[in-house]
């Protein structure tokens, strides 16, 4: 019998030893909003872009009417009345993320959805496209004519080379950064496309409204990015759930 009790304890040691060790482990495996205990919030507000831009010479809209008319009209009328280095809607020129050293530790699940930069009417759509590093991008040609997107980004180079519509290509972008994007063919075309760690970034509607979802508790810079560049940062701290409200104005 005291064997028996001897015996007993001992697996029961080794179980505890075993088993303490595996559930902390998969405990730090969790991403925060995976964790009991940690209410998530929701970080919202408006962004009103205050600045004009400024429209393409004539000279320039001349000169692209006479290089890309015959090639149907969507592409030069649209071209024409675009404003210069835009694509025009907020919703496509516009990101909203967060920064912080705990949300870029991660780990964080694949995203379910591909999402693409797509070339139609001599633009990029979107200006600029947030991505998750691991992501998947396509990179649809919608126009009736050739497109050639490369980029020479320290975070990803590529060249897709020449390729007609309805063709598409792809790359996956592996580590975070800026990357700049660019056609070959029609130097007018750029995007950018941000390679995050982490999955908490949102584009507005047109009207300027965001939405940033299930943010733990923390605190993080939130960043707005218009155009080709970050044009502002405000410190915020998240607590016990409470959804907060945060406005720009650029």
């Amino acid at each position: 019998m005291p064997h028996r009790i001897l015996r007993t304890a001992v697996k029961s040691l080794l179980f505890i030893h075993l088993t303490i060790p595996a559930l902390m482990s998969a405990q730090q495996g969790k991403t925060a909003e995976d964790r009991p205990g940690s209410p998530l919030a929701e970080i919202h507000g408006k962004i009103t872009i205050s600045r004009k831009d400024e429209t393409r010479p004539a000279s320039v809209h001349d000169q692209m009417f006479g290089m890309y008319s015959t090639h149907g009209r969507s592409e030069a009328s649209v071209l024409m009345s675009q404003p210069a280095g835009s694509a025009g809607r907020l919703s496509e020129r516009t990101v909203v993320y967060l920064e912080s050293d705990e949300l870029s530790q991660g780990p964080y699940p694949a995203p379910a959805k591909i999402p693409s930069l797509d070339q139609r009417n001599l633009q990029f759509h979107p200006q600029v496209l947030p991505v998750m590093v691991g992501t998947k991008v396509e990179f649809p040609n919608r126009d009736n004519l050739f497109h050639n997107v490369f980029s020479y980004s320290q975070a990803k180079e590529f060249d897709l080379g020449r390729y007609p519509k309805d063709d598409s290509r792809s790359v996956t972008f592996d580590r975070p950064g800026v990357v700049r994007v660019y056609c070959d063919i029609h130097s007018h075309m750029s995007a950018t496309i941000l390679v995050l760690k982490h999955p908490y970034f949102t584009s507005p509607d047109d009207s300027g409204v965001y939405v940033l979802s299930r943010v733990p508790p923390g605190k993080y810079r939130v960043v707005l990015w218009y155009d080709r560049d970050s044009v502002e940062r405000k410190n915020v701290e998240v607590r016990g759930g409470e959804d907060l409200q945060l406005d720009f104005t650029y």
